[in-house]
């Protein structure tokens, strides 16, 4: 694994990985368990650095360009989807299945490390490039005149590694031939229908079809089903999202709510979908097994679960006092939080799930929240003469409404 090493990881520290058809799959080692951010550079803008980048290098040796695949798309994003899980530093041991209909295929993997949150955009596409370019195996692979298609999958996360937090991206480049062309819808003997030479079968395909198939939101399917996945589940991926059948029936998952879900580990994580996408007021929301997503233009998508949405639901949920949510369920020593416009509901198995809003979370939030001298909230708010007060493990924040100043005691 060819690297470049940067003894105080002020610059990113890079490393890179190929596999090729026939080549020995090394897997390394998992890592812990990430957080995925929101890069400095959007991952749209990281996909095209990197298209462009790839074919200005093979400009430069007189070799075509390479054209985006969503077949090579989807497949890549979800490697890196899942490398950004704490996955390791390893290829995808299901190329060869994915990539079958390509009658070349290669894979080319990149990562980087900061000690510190990548404020300046120095993770970014082009680094990949450079990456790529300064090993000569992996220059091959790009440089490879057989390869005609690309899919791009990129991930920025926050981990631990050697005892220490690291700010980690991957970027995942799949290669593919020229396909054939083939008819765009055909039905077949078995009931399934081809879409683009991808079959589309079962549950899925009623599911599809009721969707708009190939002219609806989902468009055409980006792979093969796969499965059978946890709890007897199956999936396909399509250019416009994914559609999962499980024990609360077909449903597709798309966009921002797509994204958080795959991010949380998939069917494996948050569980299979129990709902389709539903708008709210001022985003979209989907339930699954395990909780619901919240997407909104100015909050993303996130993630309210167990006796957190509980206690959100309690409140209104979106249409309460707390709005949408802008921080998703976060796991802390003792217990879990979620940040919302409007406050945060914080729980622990000691002192129940209970919101803390207002003047009072800015006061808690200044002691240090829940690892503060105050510990987690132990009550709601409730009214005292004059104010609000509201109980903790450690004392008492009491607001006023005459001085608008919060005491503790």
């Amino acid at each position: 694994m060819p690297s470049i090493r940067c003894p105080r990881l002020l610059t990113p520290l890079l490393a890179a990985l190929l596999l090729l058809p026939g080549a020995q799959l090394a897997l390394a080692p998992s890592a812990a368990a990430a957080e995925v951010l929101a890069p400095v550079v959007p991952a749209a803008t990281q996909e095209q650095q990197i298209l462009a980048g790839l074919n200005a290098q093979r400009a430069a040796v007189g070799v075509a360009p390479l054209q985006l695949d969503a077949g090579l798309d989807a497949v890549a994003q979800r490697w890196a989807d899942r490398l950004g899980q704490g996955d390791g530093m390893k290829h995808n041991p299901d190329l060869g299945a994915l990539l079958a209909g390509y009658g070349q295929w290669g894979e080319i993997v990149a990562t980087a490390d900061m000690s510190n949150p990548d404020s300046k955009g120095l993770e970014n596409g082009d680094l990949a490039v450079r990456s790529w370019m300064g090993s000569p195996p992996h220059r091959s692979v790009l440089l490879d005149r057989k390869f005609a298609t690309a899919g791009i999958g990129t991930v920025y996360t926050r981990t631990t590694s050697g005892g220490r937090e690291v700010w980690r991206s991957y970027w995942v480049v799949d290669f593919g031939s020229a396909r054939p062309a083939t008819a765009l819808v055909r039905s077949n003997g078995d009931g399934s229908q081809s879409y683009a030479g991808v079959p589309v079968r079962g549950a899925l395909l009623g599911a599809y079809r009721a969707q708009g198939a190939n002219v609806g939101p989902l468009g055409l399917p980006t792979g093969p089903e796969f499965g059978p996945l946890r709890a007897g589940g199956l999936g396909q991926h399509f250019q416009g999202g994914s559609l999962y059948a499980g024990p609360g029936g077909v449903h597709a998952v798309r966009g921002p709510v797509r994204d958080r879900w795959a991010a949380t580990g998939w069917e494996n994580g948050l569980g299979y979908p129990t709902s389709g996408e539903f708008g709210i007021r001022g985003g979209t929301a989907q339930r699954f097994q395990g909780g619901i997503v919240y997407a909104g233009p100015g909050t993303g998508a996130q993630v309210v679960r167990g006796a957190i949405l509980d206690a959100y639901g309690a409140t209104g949920f979106e249409t309460g006092f707390l709005g949408l949510p802008t921080h998703g369920d976060t796991p802390v020593r003792g217990g879990a939080f979620t940040h919302f416009q409007g406050g945060s509901v914080y729980f622990s198995a000691a002192t129940g799930t209970h919101v803390v809003r207002g003047a009072l979370r800015d006061a808690w939030a200044r002691s240090g929240w829940e690892t503060g001298r105050l510990g987690f909230p132990r009550g709601a708010e409730h009214p005292v003469a004059g104010g609000v007060r509201q109980d903790f493990q450690g004392g008492s924040l009491t607001y006023s409404w005459s001085t608008k100043q919060t005491t503790l005691g």
